[in-house]
């Protein structure tokens, strides 16, 4: 089933002022429930209450696991370039490249000084 874009877009407003809609929809709710059954009234402020206490709880874990999500696609993403950049053989030729330029220095170098300071 498709939704409409306007209505998903209004979706997404409520979603994202979530207080403001709390508001909005407990007015009228309060407005009838206190004039016929203030029972009703509390009952209406009570679950507006904890629903939005529950929301926003969860909201601050959501937000937790999205960004730890987008640390890990981060770090996915550096390790698949780093793994395309070993496999194409350019690191490899230079590191190749780099190895015959190191010389090794002889033992002897080292061993002398030791010796005249005995």
């Amino acid at each position: 089933m498709r939704i409409p874009k306007r209505v998903n877009d209004a979706w997404d407003w409520a979603e994202s002022h979530g207080r403001v809609t709390a508001v909005i929809l407990l007015i009228p709710v309060l407005a009838v429930g206190a004039l016929w059954s203030p029972a009703l009234a509390a009952f209406a402020l009570g679950a507006v209450g904890a629903g939005l206490a529950t929301y926003l709880r969860l909201a601050r874990r959501i937000a937790r696991l999205r960004a730890e999500v987008d640390e890990l696609l981060r770090e996915t993403g550096r390790l698949r370039h780093r793994n395309t950049m070993l496999a194409s053989g350019i690191v490899q030729a230079e590191s190749a490249a780099t190895q015959k330029l190191l010389s090794i220095p002889e033992l002897n170098e080292y061993v002398e000084p030791e010796r005249r300071s005995a």
